[in-house]
């Protein structure tokens, strides 16, 4: 089972993500409106995945990435926003963001983000299996 933390204050607009996210069976939705909650929520139970939405209750989504990266600098993180590619990169660098999704993200970006997901444990689990081997 896989456990992606949903981060926002808005959930509406996440309804879609959310519903594409459902659609891949195994999939625990955690929803939190602020980045003290998500932190708690990765800090409870192994989480896959963070997606934070473009408004908390409590600080702004790259602070929120900020503070979880540094609780665990392993975590998956997905980010709604607006911003143009580049203001983007510029804005989250050096905080190794998955994947940026656009406002009012569908279903479709729910599987490309799953798909990256999938891809990334693939390659730790080969990493580990390789470890084991040497």
């Amino acid at each position: 089972m896989r456990r992606v933390v949903l981060a926002s204050y808005e959930h509406e607009g996440l309804a879609r993500l959310v519903a594409g996210l459902a659609q891949n069976g195994d999939v625990e939705i955690i929803g939190v409106d602020t980045a003290a909650a998500a932190l708690d929520a990765v800090q409870r139970k192994a989480v896959h995945l963070v997606v934070v939405g473009e408004e908390l209750a409590d600080t702004d989504p790259v602070d929120c990435v900020n503070r979880l990266i540094r609780l665990n600098p392993m975590i998956n993180c997905a980010m709604v926003s607006a911003l143009a590619a580049e203001d983007f990169h510029e804005a989250t660098e050096g905080l190794g963001v998955l994947m940026q999704l656009p406002p009012n993200p569908s279903g479709a970006d729910a599987a490309v983000l799953m798909s990256k997901v999938e891809a990334l444990s693939a390659l730790l689990d080969a990493d580990t299996v390789q470890g084991a081997r040497t």
